[in-house]
């Protein structure tokens, strides 16, 4: 019994100490900008030296920069961005910038 007490106890320890990924979460509706995804809601964090990604609700994960889309060449886990990347309806033939998102992503970068 005492053994088993004291496994479970090093069990939530051992869960509770991993760190947590810290994520900003932006969405289309309290964006203050041109929002530039087809969809909704992404949750962009930093990962490995400075590379940001992007987990939009359709429950994919998007790598944001070029960081990112290097380290993640040969990751099928990671979509190409373009596929939810929304024309500039005011300039034809240019896309929506997104550089706030890898902006903010950096600044979770260097808090780590």
């Amino acid at each position: 019994m005492k053994t088993s007490f004291f496994l479970l106890v090093m069990i939530a320890v051992i869960s509770c100490s991993a760190p947590a990924k810290e994520t900003l979460k932006f969405t289309r509706d309290q964006y203050a900008g041109e929002w530039p995804f087809a969809v909704s809601e992404m949750e962009v964090y930093c990962s490995g030296y400075k590379e940001i990604y992007g987990k939009a609700n359709n429950g994919k994960t998007y790598a944001l920069n070029g960081s990112a889309k290097g380290a993640s060449h040969n990751d099928p886990s990671i979509s190409n961005v373009e596929e939810i990347w929304l024309d500039d309806p005011k300039f034809d033939g240019l896309k929506i910038s997104y550089g706030d998102f890898i902006t903010q992503g950096l600044t979770l970068c260097e808090e780590h």
